[in-house]
């Protein structure tokens, strides 16, 4: 019986309003305590399961959710710091305006895809993804909002970015004005697969994630400018966790081992290779200067305290998450700046 139960079935039977009924499950706040019991007693013993999600929907228009996709399972959306400040800021945005938020982990795509056609969303953010796949296809067919974080997804309703070529670029300079002249390059992975390892010219032409291609070119920018050709740097493809970077780090300066300068895509990665110049017996920076992008705290307790281009992302969370539930309006691409914080990994700091 409980499948057939309705809710104006439940409001006839506790002699009240549907709107009442309604309200005594979704605004409890608006209903008189003893009046708000006696409905869910009455639901209770009809064997009422509370207000139909899709019923709801095509009632009102909305789901009140957001559907947030990582390209990383979902552990990866909880452990990595700038993830984490990120659904801080979607979070944010999400409370003020009362809706709730959906994570789908598009690691499988299968089942990614079903996840995306069964989702009860308003709109959709897409975080780091590259848009030749059939999970953004899945989303597309939605015909809902699509906002995407630090990627450009043709089509999509909104895109709000780093300034990373900029970003890259202040930290090659930033190293070349502390003497560096030696540079190692770890990226991030240049695409879902991830072929970690070093990069030849050949992949690093492959590269699909807007982030690792905008901060290759801010970097090669600066270092052509300053007379270093690109095929004298060292270029490595590294999984974003430090714990993986230092065994990288430490075959790396076994084989360069006149390297001087580490420009690493995240913070995390740079810790990885703070602590495997350590294991080597490396001075930071008297013999190699590190630098990261990003801002994590953790950055600032490193040994020594990490150099760093930060960002703001509990801010770029907030902005997505407010541009997707907008509607449908197309808006301008929204490009944030980063900072350049000065540390003792890329130069001696006067106490």
């Amino acid at each position: 019986m409980g499948n057939r139960v309705r809710l104006v079935d439940v409001a006839r039977a506790a002699g009240v309003s549907q709107g009442t009924a309604s309200n005594a499950f979704g605004k409890p706040h608006l209903v008189r305590d003893e009046l708000r019991e006696k409905i869910l007693a009455v639901a209770a013993e009809m064997g009422y399961r509370g207000p139909h999600v899709m019923a709801r929907m095509l009632r009102t228009g909305k789901a009140g959710a957001l559907g947030v996709v990582f390209p990383d399972n979902l552990e990866y959306a909880f452990s990595d710091p700038v993830a984490i400040e990120l659904l801080r800021g979607i979070g944010r945005e999400c409370a003020r305006q009362s809706v709730n938020m959906m994570i789908i982990s598009a690691e499988n795509h299968e089942q990614a895809v079903a996840a995306v056609n069964n989702a009860a969303v308003d709109a959709f953010l897409v975080h780091c993804y590259s848009e030749h796949n059939d999970v953004i296809a899945a989303i597309r067919r939605r015909n809902l909002p699509m906002v995407g974080i630090d990627t450009d997804i043709a089509g999509a309703t909104a895109t709000v970015v780093l300034d990373d070529f900029e970003g890259a670029a202040s930290a090659a300079r930033h190293l070349l004005e502390c003497g560096a002249r030696k540079f190692a390059i770890l990226s991030l992975q240049a695409d879902e697969e991830g072929q970690f390892g070093l990069m030849d010219a050949r992949r690093r032409g492959a590269v699909s994630h807007r982030v690792v291609r905008e901060r290759l070119a801010g970097y090669h920018s600066v270092l052509k400018e300053a007379g270093i050709d690109v095929a004298d740097i060292v270029h490595i493809e590294c999984e974003n966790l430090s714990e993986n970077v230092r065994g990288q780090v430490v075959e790396l300066m076994a084989q360069f081992p006149d390297l001087d300068g580490i420009l690493a895509m995240s913070d995390v990665i740079a810790i990885g290779a703070l602590e495997a110049l350590a294991k080597t017996g490396h001075e930071v920076p008297g013999q190699v200067r590190v630098m990261g992008i990003d801002g994590v705290a953790r950055g600032a307790r490193t040994t020594p305290p990490l150099s760093t281009v930060a960002q703001n992302s509990v801010e770029k969370g907030r902005v997505a998450a407010e541009l997707a539930l907008a509607g449908d309006d197309v808006a301008e691409p929204v490009l944030l700046k980063t900072r350049l914080l000065v540390r003792a990994s890329s130069q001696v700091i006067a106490p």
